[in-house]
């Protein structure tokens, strides 16, 4: 990833590269300081992500890693109950912040830790140089006549002048502040342009529309531990755990206590109650992406969809087949199709390319250490919108998928290869994209693109 500078709307001068050198010097200045030179875990967690910056991995970042990297944490570490990295972060800004505020507020180059990223970005400071709320203070303390003891006048003209120089300072420092408004928002507009031209051509369809996105949302049918609070009816219908089944089941559990709650463990089916971390991982992502776009997203429960909301705009699903029953319900012919054994069926190889792909699991454990995803745009019922099913073969995929399609870290070589798809070099409208993805402790640590097919959008 390469180094940038951010842009200050205060200065005037183009943001300059920062050489890994310049970089070097950045971090042993911090390191050096009073304020990481006795938090030796803090100088632990700067380092790590600084030389994954420098190594070119800065896209790797994640919490696991840095869990088991920085904090020591064991095979069993899952950053969504341990929030020791979240808390790591958190201070190293705030001791960044503290060393830029006093000891380093003359360095010309800055560390950030943008917020929910954990790659850092080295940002060039430049000369500050007046706002135009201070060039318009200057400009007409140059221009305002200087009165001496010899040439004071007379009372009522001096008081006449007084209001004559506070009318026009006010007058100037509103035009300045205006014209300082105009200028951030400006900054603010661009700003924005360049963060959704990111996002095209993937999402051109989506954010180019003036209508609602519909977002579908998996919720499959689950067996539940029944809880006293169940009415008759689905106590009748609930079915008993015998005691070695339990025992097994309470073991994989990290807190014991819910025994105490369930005494008598019994199973009972729920069919509008659940969906998975994945997708509730996904929709924040696209929902992300979509404010950051002023666009709207209507969302509903996969059980509510109707036939009629897959014809009548664009949609995303989440999910694949087996938790959200929308994701096949497409009009185009697929190459990559998903099947009664929980793989995916690729029917259109292409040299290089498997026949099948399946899922990776522990042999001792029995936990996910591989999943694939497929990223699917076809068009919908009416063949006037399009669908978009982003769905792993477990949960764990389509959180991959989401922030496959999302992150800024790897949209620029999305894009690439979608380009590279088609002849001619245009981006295909419908095509299918599978993904690899490695899992440790439900947690996806690397997303690779392994193949994109273009669809022709035929009907079935």
């Amino acid at each position: 990833m390469a180094t940038h500078a951010k842009m200050n709307p205060e200065n005037s001068q183009p943001p300059q590269s920062v050489s890994p050198a310049e970089i070097q010097q950045a971090i042993d200045r911090v390191m050096a300081s009073k304020h990481f030179a006795h938090a030796p875990m803090k100088q632990k967690f700067l380092r790590l992500i600084c030389d994954f910056h420098l190594a070119g991995r800065g896209a790797e970042l994640n919490e696991y890693l840095i869990g088991r990297e920085v904090f020591d944490r064991d095979n069993s570490y899952n950053p969504a109950t341990d929030p020791i990295v979240r808390v790591g972060a958190h201070g190293v800004r705030e001791k960044l912040e503290r060393y830029y505020q006093k000891e380093g507020a003359n360095d010309e180059i800055r560390i950030e830790i943008p917020i929910g990223n954990y790659e850092p970005t080295f940002v060039r400071v430049g000369q500050p140089q007046n706002s135009p709320v201070e060039n318009a203070e200057s400009s007409f303390a140059l221009s305002a006549p200087v009165v001496s003891e010899q040439t004071i006048p007379e009372k009522p003209n001096l008081r006449r002048n007084y209001r004559l120089y506070v009318t026009v300072a006010a007058v100037s420092l509103l035009f300045a502040a205006l014209l300082y408004s105009n200028f951030s928002l400006r900054q603010q507009l661009n700003q924005r342009q360049e963060s959704l031209e990111m996002f095209q051509p993937v999402w051109s369809s989506f954010l180019n529309s003036s209508d609602p996105t519909l977002m579908v949302l998996s919720n499959p049918p689950v067996f539940r531990f029944l809880n006293s609070a169940d009415p008759d009816p689905i106590v009748k219908k609930s079915f008993p755990i015998v005691t070695p089944q339990s025992t097994t089941i309470f073991d994989e559990l990290p807190s014991k206590s819910i025994i105490r709650i369930i005494p008598n463990p019994r199973l009972a089916l729920t069919t509008d109650t659940y969906t998975g971390i994945g997708e509730a991982i996904g929709i924040h992502r696209i929902t992300d992406l979509f404010r950051t776009a002023d666009k709207s997203v209507r969302l509903k429960q996969s059980r509510t969809v109707s036939a009629e909301d897959l014809q009548d705009q664009n949609v995303i699903a989440l999910g694949s087949v087996w938790v959200n029953n929308w994701s096949s319900s497409l009009p185009a012919i697929e190459d990559f199709v998903y099947t009664d054994q929980v793989t995916v069926l690729n029917l259109n190889p292409r040299p290089g390319e498997e026949a099948e792909y399946r899922a990776d699991f522990d042999p001792q454990s029995g936990k996910l250490i591989q999943d694939y995803a497929l990223i699917t745009v076809a068009p919908n019922l009416s063949n006037r919108d399009v669908v978009m099913v982003v769905a792993g073969l477990h949960s764990e995929g389509t959180a991959a998928a989401a922030e496959f399609i999302t992150g800024k870290q790897y949209l620029p070589q999305f894009n690439q290869r979608l380009a590279q798809t088609a002849a001619g070099g245009k981006t295909p409208k419908f095509f299918q994209a599978l993904l690899k993805v490695g899992v440790e402790n439900g947690i996806p640590t690397y997303i690779n693109l392994v193949t994109i097919h273009e669809l022709q959008g035929k009907a079935r």
